[in-house]
């Protein structure tokens, strides 16, 4: 008899990270996405023992989803993680929790330093406040690769200072990933910033309440003709 294949259920990150209340907003506009509730949504379906397979090709998004998602794979002890083209930023630490991490021959992790969007108003104490908020977030960022690797936490924000590229086999030898995708199986924070800008959220939803309010005259107009028998 033949080896029999474990069981293994999919998930998938691609596309920008983003909140779980952003999602909704992305699938209306039809663009890849991923929330920490597409993920968690898989894993409440594993049963005992089930593996993992989570598909990675992303250049990263909201960090807090990010955390998020790192934290969820951290739990569930048998996931692997696949990075099939490019793990970047928020994705990258996401992926580091996963129990496994194979990356594909042509697939790259991207490690960077946390950005801040938005304007701020504000004197110099405002400034320095977000620039050591920001500082935290890197180092809370850095552990995840700290952890996966055994690397010094220093040694890892000295990495994400200069904003590195790494390749599958540099990334393997630096302790990111475990080995290359396909090699011994038996089976088969974002760099470009989000799409998803204040001006596109606004009109989204000022063009889904006026939808709403269309479909809702509709209805409303298709009742009365019934009610007259028309």
């Amino acid at each position: 008899m033949g080896k029999k294949v474990k069981e293994m259920k999919e998930a998938k990150i691609r596309g920008d990270i983003i909140n779980n209340d952003t999602k909704w907003i992305y699938d209306w506009l039809e663009w890849e996405s991923t929330c920490p509730n597409d993920i968690k949504s898989v894993i409440d379906t594993l049963d005992p023992g089930e593996e993992l397979r989570v598909l990675v090709n992303s250049g990263g998004g909201d960090v807090y989803a990010g955390q998020e998602i790192y934290t969820l794979l951290r739990k569930c002890k048998n996931s692997v993680a696949e990075i099939d083209s490019l793990a970047g930023s928020a994705a990258g630490v996401a992926a580091m929790g996963a129990a496994r991490v194979l990356i594909s021959p042509v697939g790259m992790i991207m490690i960077h330093n946390v950005t801040g969007s938005g304007y701020t108003s504000g004197d110099y104490h405002l400034y320095e406040k977000r620039a050591k908020a920001l500082k935290e977030l890197n180092a809370a960022l850095a552990s995840s690769y700290s952890e996966k690797s055994g690397r010094p936490l220093e040694e890892i924000l000295k990495i994400m200072d200069r904003e590195t590229w790494l390749t599958a086999n540099q990334a393997i030898e630096m302790g990111f990933a475990d080995e290359t995708l396909g090699a011994g199986m038996q089976v088969t924070n974002a760099y470009d910033g989000l799409r998803l800008t204040e001006e596109i959220r606004q009109r989204v939803i000022q063009e889904k309440a006026e939808a709403d309010k269309n479909e809702e005259l509709k209805k409303e107009i298709l009742g009365d003709l019934e009610l007259y028998g028309v």
